[in-house]
């Protein structure tokens, strides 16, 4: 096995995830629009289909950790995973976006299964993806340029998504949304195709002879659940992370709303998310750095710091647009800072696990950084609805004055709670980088391996 990451290993493993990025993207900002627009199922129905597949999704993230833990295919362990899922991803992504020519009531039933399977599918891949980062960075410090890079890809793709995906829709489509959904969704599942062969290709190396590993103690289910929640600092770290994707989650929710209700313009709304993915992309580059000076919990602090900061800010110049959507950027630039650290904050709660346990349960707990995401997404959606409504907010009426300063609110001081809860959270994070560089010591010394050097 190499010992030390190439910078062109790193550089193609983060961008051969880029396709699967710009795909999920897609189906996360308009399939809701596909649904009741195009397939013109009703509003009620599609909320319906979006909650049970959310929850289904969720469920089978802590799932399909424990099938790529347990199972190992001929390719390598992880790995396989890696080349398997991917085609049902792209097979049934597609079937989410088309439009049969059947009743509404199996029209929905139809495409609500394809969205679980599809999304199922996808969990199975990107766990194995996350559970290869590890493997592959085993040092501190590729650990970190690992994770920072992967955070600087994904924002470089959500940029790639704005500017190529309405055009391609419209173009491909040329009158018919339905035409344009449906050939726009296979170039970008054949991407996320490509993408994952190349992670595939990037990996073998570092798998190579892995498939048999752990065999001789065989790890129960029962066994990959207590570890998970006599892991403390992994505990941690799912909480604050919960709070601060929360953070972000609920930003963005309310960023149509300012604009329409509070800033009067929704022309700006393409300049405010183009904005806050460009601030993503230096927040991730800027984590790096920091952290290479500084550890990875004070990095999470800094960054979360500048989230409250900015978006306190962006309360206060609410009725100033431009400055408004400055200060949001800023606050997407701490919380991208933090996303710069995520995966290597995971990979050493994972080798805590198999130094406090003597079992290596790495793939499920590198899955379970998907659960804070999904969590966002619906503690958000929740704190969105439950916040207009308490606001008196009514679709398309004229806003009061008290509506205006409740939406500013919501948008900006909501989300600040969040990210002051993330803080709070990640204090309680125990693993320093000398610990860590420790533990891995006492790993190898105890599976006879050499320490890296």
């Amino acid at each position: 096995m190499p010992q030390k990451l190439k910078n062109s290993d790193i550089n193609l493993f983060c961008i051969g995830e880029m396709g699967f990025i710009i795909m999920m993207l897609l189906a996360v900002n308009y399939y809701a629009y596909f649904l009741t627009d195009v397939a013109l199922i009703g509003a009620a129905t599609v909320g319906t289909i979006l909650l049970i597949a959310r929850i289904a999704d969720a469920v089978s993230v802590p799932i399909t950790g424990c099938i790529i833990e347990k199972i190992d295919l001929k390719w390598g362990r992880y790995r396989s995973w890696i080349l398997a899922a991917p085609p049902f991803i792209a097979v049934f992504f597609i079937l989410m976006f088309t439009n049969p020519d059947v009743n509404v009531v199996t029209k929905a039933v139809l495409l609500g299964t394809f969205y679980v399977l599809g999304h199922v599918s996808v969990n199975l891949a990107g766990s194995a993806y996350v559970a290869l980062i590890p493997v592959l960075a085993t040092d501190q410090t590729d650990r970190v340029k690992l994770s920072s890079r992967r955070a600087q890809a994904n924002a470089g793709a959500q940029i790639i998504f704005g500017l190529i995906a309405m055009p391609l829709i419209l173009a491909l489509g040329a009158g018919n949304e339905g035409r344009g959904f449906f050939l726009t969704i296979i170039i970008f599942a054949t991407l996320q195709l490509l993408g994952y062969l190349l992670v595939a290709r990037i990996t073998k190396p570092f798998v190579a002879g892995r498939q048999t590993e752990g065999k001789k103690d065989a790890i129960t289910v029962k066994d990959m659940f207590a570890q998970i929640f006599s892991n403390s600092p992994l505990l941690v770290l799912l909480l604050a992370e919960m709070f601060r994707m929360t953070t972000m989650f609920v930003l963005m929710g309310f960023g149509v709303y300012y604009f329409k209700y509070v800033a009067h313009n929704m022309l700006m709304v393409t300049a405010f998310f183009t904005s806050l993915s460009a601030a993503a992309l230096v927040g991730a580059v800027t984590g790096q750095f920091i952290a290479n000076k500084f550890t990875k919990k004070k990095t999470y602090i800094l960054g979360m710091v500048v989230a409250v900061l900015s978006l306190s800010a962006a309360w206060l110049v609410a009725k100033e647009t431009l400055v408004f959507i400055i200060f949001c950027s800023l606050a997407m630039l701490g919380i991208n800072i933090v996303q710069a650290m995520q995966a290597a904050m995971y990979a050493d709660t994972a080798e805590y696990s198999e130094w406090k346990t003597g079992k290596n349960v790495g793939g499920l707990i590198m899955a379970l950084s998907a659960l804070p995401i999904k969590i966002g997404v619906a503690v958000s959606g929740a704190v969105t609805g439950f916040g207009l409504a308490a606001a008196g907010y009514v679709a398309n009426a004229k806003p009061t004055a008290e509506l205006a300063s409740a939406i500013s609110t919501l948008a900006t001081l909501v989300p600040a709670l969040f990210a002051v809860l993330a803080i709070v959270g990640i204090l309680f994070y125990s693993l320093s980088e000398e610990k860590v560089n420790q533990m891995r010591l006492e790993i190898q010394t105890r599976n006879g391996e050499f320490p890296l050097t």
